[in-house]
């Protein structure tokens, strides 16, 4: 019979941690496989209540645990190790992670990825992507351990809910420059796109700043908009969270700068989106629309879309997005000269004389 989280928070309240340990570490040495397990196990779930420098205690002999082949341990030990090792990397603000990360397991979790299957395999990519998540120097153990091209592989031939853990330690790993040139050059820009649409809103977002990072190199900005980029981005633009709206609506921006993508990414109708954030409180925000409203105008076909939904904005009360607004309407008369009777008959016309 489980007890409620009252209970287990009254019983940790009572517990002497030092000794729990000193318990533990008995067990783990010299007790049989079922009762490291149970152990193990009890220690995963009690991580909220235990104080972080005793869980610093127990990474090294999770790790020895989850490795120790001398042993001969048995995957159920294996199993509960990364079960563990996954729980008290979420705690210590990243600083548990690192320290799983430094202690080895990155290495260890690899290469029992390529021999497991199953429940355990699950196990070890939550450990992963955890490890990646919450530790961001594991990021680049993890590339330079050859983590990228299994975790690329794995996806490749993945078909069940395992993807998403994938897609969500691929997210983690692309904001590394060295996993984003693999992706381009192993062909997996697919599953970087798809690791947007996918998953946790933090995995998303992170995947959203990925493609922008990505979108740079000039020849990566073909193969975003063929894996299917544009939609995705602007699902995420549409988002509520501002953190995941910015990253997303930057990573567009960038794709926008090859003049190849302005006009399909103006017809998929990114303008009112664009125009939306502009009108926002957030400055940063104002910015990237104000840059990629300023691109799309070069193109004369998305002028009046972009001068019917900029009138909200210059008929408000938002001087900071009226003045980035009127340096829009200015821009596109400079590119469009032809555009200008029907300019001067707008009912903001006066405001775009006086500024």
């Amino acid at each position: 019979m489980q007890i409620s989280a009252i209970e287990e928070q009254k019983q940790a309240e009572n517990i002497n941690w030092d000794e729990a340990f000193h318990r533990y570490a008995n067990v783990i040495a010299h007790e049989n496989d079922a009762l490291r397990v149970k152990v193990t196990i009890k220690l995963a779930r009690m991580c909220n209540h235990v104080p972080e420098n005793i869980l610093s205690r127990t990474v090294p002999i999770l790790v020895e645990l989850l490795e120790s082949p001398s042993r001969n341990l048995s995957p159920p030990v294996q199993e509960a190790s990364a079960y563990c090792l996954k729980c008290i990397a979420c705690k210590g603000e990243g600083q548990l992670a690192i320290l799983i990360g430094q202690s080895g397991a990155i290495p260890i979790l690899l290469r029992l990825l390529l021999n497991s299957d199953g429940s355990f395999q699950k196990g070890l990519l939550k450990c992963l992507r955890n490890a990646v998540t919450f530790g961001e120097p594991n990021r680049l153990i993890v590339a330079s351990n050859g983590g990228t091209e299994i975790v690329l592989k794995m996806l490749d031939s993945c078909s069940d809910d395992s993807m998403l853990i994938l897609l969500e330690i691929l997210s983690a790993l692309a904001l590394k420059r060295e996993v984003r040139k693999l992706i381009l050059n192993s062909g997996g820009v697919w599953f970087l796109v798809e690791s947007a649409r996918l998953g946790s809103l933090i995995s998303r977002s992170r995947a959203a700043q990925a493609i922008g990072l990505l979108g740079l190199i000039k020849r990566a900005r073909r193969e975003l908009v063929n894996a299917g980029a544009i939609p995705v981005l602007m699902e995420l633009i549409i988002d509520r969270d501002m953190s995941m709206k910015l990253a997303a609506a930057n990573a567009l921006g960038v794709i926008l700068t090859d003049a190849d993508n302005i006009w399909p990414i103006a017809e998929s109708g990114v303008v009112p989106l664009y125009t939306e954030l502009l009108g926002s409180s957030d400055p940063i925000g104002r910015e990237i629309a104000g840059d990629v409203l300023y691109t799309l105008a070069t193109v004369g076909e998305n002028a009046f879309a972009i001068v019917k939904h900029l009138s909200g904005i210059l008929t408000g009360d938002n001087d900071e997005a009226k003045s980035v607004a009127v340096d829009i309407l200015r821009h596109l008369l400079n590119c469009h000269k032809h555009f200008l009777p029907f300019l001067s008959r707008s009912p903001f016309w006066q405001a775009l004389v006086i500024r």
